[in-house]
């Protein structure tokens, strides 16, 4: 949706012509690029927010100033800025550990997708929401520096840890295509911009009261969060709503 598409702007680093007429197009990719301008991305990845003991939720936004490798292999500045809204660890019991004796000896009361493979084996869940603002649109930036703070970005094929993606999307429902990565919102600033040659320079004023649009984030992820920690979600949807950020209507 209108997440993944914005998304990919800044994140893959998409070249485009730097001679910007009046093409509705090139006004927008203009004002994404505006270093004043603010895309919140949210992230669902694995941990519990906390990192070589220090809990990252109680630093509210911080920023992580780490180069990176662009597709080309060339070392890039690479500037985001991060919030752990909330995070924790969740334990699922198999069906030994959620028994109900009856008449006919042992019920389970959990349903399949909880199950673990082997009896007896409690499957933990660790997972947090956090949000994400790049300050420059290098490849992969946010995957990359989610990754290299130990919590990776659950889907994420490419910089992700396969072994939990697999057993998230195998146990837990989470869509075979699906990166826990979303645009959530993008604040747009107001925006001139510079004609084509045939116009001698001039100028234009695009969005000159700037622009806001948000993008509620998909109704599989929100069922992620609220079937297997329910009680993450009570905690993040009013820290989301001060962002400005909610799930996808649920109706």
């Amino acid at each position: 949706g209108c997440g993944s598409e914005l998304g990919s702007i800044d994140e893959e680093n998409r070249k485009f012509p730097t001679e910007h007429g009046p093409n509705p197009t090139s006004q927008l990719i203009q004002s994404l690029q505006n270093p004043n301008s603010i895309k919140t991305y949210v992230a669902l990845v694995r941990g519990e927010g906390i990192l070589h003991g220090e809990d990252l939720k109680t630093k509210g936004w911080f920023t992580i100033d780490r180069p990176i490798k662009d597709e080309k292999g060339r070392v890039r500045d690479a500037i985001t800025e991060f919030r752990f809204l909330a995070g924790y660890t969740v334990v699922v019991l198999d069906e030994l550990g959620s028994e109900d004796r009856g008449e006919n000896g042992l019920k389970d009361k959990t349903p399949l997708s909880f199950k673990n493979k082997s009896a007896n084996e409690p499957q933990p869940v660790r997972a947090s929401v956090v949000l994400a603002r790049p300050k420059t649109g290098r490849w992969h930036q946010i995957r990359r520096h989610l990754n290299g703070l130990s919590h990776p970005i659950l889907g994420d094929s490419t910089h992700g840890n396969s072994k939990i993606n697999r057993e998230w999307r195998e146990h837990r429902n989470m869509l075979g295509e699906r990166t826990c990565l979303h645009l959530g919102r993008v604040q747009l600033v107001p925006t001139t911009v510079t004609m084509g040659v045939e116009d001698a320079g001039s100028t234009t004023n695009v969005l000159p009261n700037g622009l806001d649009v948000t993008c509620p984030i998909p109704r599989d992820m929100h069922d992620m969060i609220a079937v297997y920690m329910p009680q993450l979600l009570e905690e993040v949807i009013p820290l989301l709503a001060e962002e400005g950020i909610t799930f996808e209507s649920l109706s």
